[in-house]
């Protein structure tokens, strides 16, 4: 019985460390706790919350991996876009016009374009 919930807690432990801060966020609303903070900061959280045991809270997790798993972020390479022609890319482009991974998982990051103000004041 002891070694069943370790090798739960470590299957949970495994779930927890593949979220992103949107989905620990969610986490911790859920369970009452401080949403803001730093990515490695809400891990800490999320993973303290594993000693309370709470049946809830430990559901809550399964359920976040699976709605992941089932959007396809854990395993996909296709590039959210909102036009009707959304398309798959191969790795090789993906490898270019992604420039953050985490866990194996390409991060789209945005493009910063410069932006001149004008600060003369017309009278």
């Amino acid at each position: 019985m002891q070694e069943e919930m370790s090798e739960n807690l470590d299957e949970l432990r495994s779930m927890l460390v593949t979220f992103r801060v949107s989905e620990l966020q969610m986490l911790l609303g859920f369970a009452g706790r401080n949403k803001s903070g730093r990515k490695n900061e809400l891990q800490q959280r999320a993973l303290e919350l594993l000693r309370v045991r709470s049946h809830p809270i430990q559901q809550k997790i399964r359920d976040l991996y699976k709605a992941i798993q089932q959007s396809g972020a854990l395993n996909s390479t296709v590039i959210p876009q909102s036009s009707p022609g959304h398309k798959e890319l191969p790795p090789s482009t993906l490898n270019t016009n992604m420039s953050q991974t985490q866990g194996g998982i390409p991060r789209a990051t945005a493009t910063v374009h410069p932006y001149n103000m004008d600060t003369r004041l017309t009278v």
